[in-house]
């Protein structure tokens, strides 16, 4: 299938952790903690590396683990920023509103829409400028950027459904797939139980553009 497996456990409701699934076994790689909304007005993960510093990783900037944030701006949309002094760009995510904003949403209704736009190429030096400005207005192409959206589901007794070829198996607003233009999928995200959730992704997604997808399903 070409797609990274990963695992995606909810801790709590704050902790998030990424592991890698190989040859059956599970190697957490990044955690993620939700800030608190008593020291923030808009929701923030900040992401740190797991493999550099074991179970015992301290989630503060200053721990030197850290490796950026996803913080999420006016309206609908998050920006996923790197740890450097530049906060370069590194992914933007946007949610179509609901045709009305009355009831909550529930397990059995369709997925959220969601579009991101992520750099084509992975580099360090990276200059597209604010991400969710050209998914806005559609500039993306001449930026070097991939732009994907959510992959419609079909409506099959009584549920939308999407074919995650097994990986999936529970039904829940939070299940996904991102789709290019050409129509490949290029992640998919969903439901196994309570607290576990996989992750599958191909590039130009990396590890942290991807679990920055999943943090933003988890947030709405």
């Amino acid at each position: 299938s070409g797609f990274v497996h990963t695992v995606v456990t909810r801790c709590g409701n704050s902790r998030y952790t990424l592991a890698f699934q190989l040859d059956g076994n599970e190697t957490v790689a990044l955690i993620a903690q939700k800030l608190s909304k008593s020291k923030i007005r808009t929701s923030n993960y900040h992401l740190f590396d797991a493999t550099r510093a074991g179970g015992d990783v301290k989630l503060t900037k200053k721990s030197g683990h850290y490796i950026g944030k996803l913080s999420r701006e006016k309206g609908l949309g998050y920006t996923l920023y790197d740890s450097s002094r530049e906060k370069e760009q590194l992914a933007a995510f946007v949610y179509e509103h609901p045709p009305a904003l009355v009831a909550q949403i529930k397990e059995g209704q369709p997925p959220r829409k969601m579009q991101a736009v992520i750099p084509k190429y992975s580099s360090h030096n990276n200059k597209q400028g604010r991400l969710l400005e050209h998914l806005h207005a559609g500039t993306w192409k001449h930026h070097a950027l991939v732009a994907v959206q959510t992959r419609p589901p079909t409506f099959q007794q009584g549920q939308f459904r999407l074919n995650f070829n097994g990986r999936v198996l529970t039904p829940s607003v939070k299940n996904m797939q991102l789709e290019n233009e050409m129509g490949d999928t290029l992640l998919q995200f969903g439901k196994v139980d309570d607290t576990r959730f996989h992750l599958d992704f191909k590039a130009p997604f990396t590890t942290v553009s991807a679990f920055a997808a999943a943090l933003a399903q988890f947030d709405l």
